[in-house]
């Protein structure tokens, strides 16, 4: 039984999530020691990767969390996040506004999630973020992890209607259970229900994709329309395996991204430890 097994044993149980919905497997912990022990757990090995939300946006960003310890702040603690990769970028300048910011931490079993608000800009793609009064730890459901679109990917989708209508849209995110999309703006409304056939091509990396799907949820945000729909399989074929070729090959991608924009990522007390040590090399 590892610290997060532990905590999901012993900590009370929550009814409601950070948005208000209804849970029935999660657990709180609110007690600030419990509270900074948990997050250094998660952040011990570095850079811990995780989704952010802001205010009520649907919008999923991504991000790496660090913990910096402030000394002599009784367990006070400030949380940095770098924001340069958010995709859309747009969230750079959103999260300065914010009332609330949501991240999420998923581990192989277990999810962690907790709200945050912004503080102040450390420099240009730091933020500071407010110490959590509470996480809630939930058991890991999901069957598939979404991925940000990079627009420098040559990665292309189209999608037929029942009638025979094919039009292009723009990729927001991709998982192996659907894609989240903007559709063209002479487009007539999609109704939630719908039946289409999603056409994935990816020149650079030889990935041809055709699946079907049903349109599950619209959204409008910022005067833009938004749609979800999720891919329908009957079995395990031939499509289920190009998709899961073309999903896996997203992820890999965005992680070799991050890895690259994160790795000079230092907190304001790692880079006063940096600083303070080249002083007393210079002394001697």
């Amino acid at each position: 039984m590892d610290f997060l097994d532990f905590l999901y044993e012993s900590e009370p149980k929550a009814s409601k999530n950070s948005f208000g919905e209804n849970v029935d497997d999660a657990v709180v912990v609110s007690e600030k020691k419990t509270l900074m022990q948990l997050l250094s757990f998660m952040t011990m090995e570095g850079d811990f990767p995780i989704n952010v939300r802001i205010g009520s946006q649907i919008f999923d960003y991504h991000s790496f969390l660090k913990l910096d310890m402030v000394p002599g702040q009784h367990m006070e603690a400030n949380l940095y996040l770098i924001i340069d990769a958010l995709d859309p970028a747009i969230g750079n300048l959103r999260i300065r506004k914010s009332s609330s910011v949501v991240i999420r931490m998923s581990t192989k079993r277990y999810n962690l999630e907790f709200v945050v608000n912004y503080i102040d800009l450390y420099r240009s793609n730091i933020f500071k973020l407010s110490f959590p009064e509470t996480i809630l730890i939930r058991t890991e459901k999901r069957s598939s992890v979404r991925v940000s679109i990079d627009k420098k990917w040559s990665l292309t989708a189209n999608l037929t209607r029942d009638a025979g209508i094919t039009f292009p849209v723009k990729l927001m995110n991709i998982s192996s259970g659907g894609i989240y999309f903007k559709p063209p703006s002479k487009l007539p409304t999609l109704l939630d229900g719908g039946n289409v056939v999603c056409h994935f091509k990816w020149k650079s990396q030889n990935i041809v994709c055709n699946t079907s799907a049903a349109i599950i949820q619209n959204a409008i945000v910022d005067e833009v329309l938004y749609y979800r729909c999720r891919f329908q399989f009957e079995q395990y074929d031939i499509s289920m395996r190009d998709l899961e070729a073309l999903v896996a090959t997203a992820q890999l991608r965005q992680i070799r991204r991050r890895k690259e924009l994160y790795k000079d990522f230092k907190t304001p007390t790692e880079v006063g430890d940096s600083n303070n040590k080249a002083g007393k090399k210079k002394k001697k």
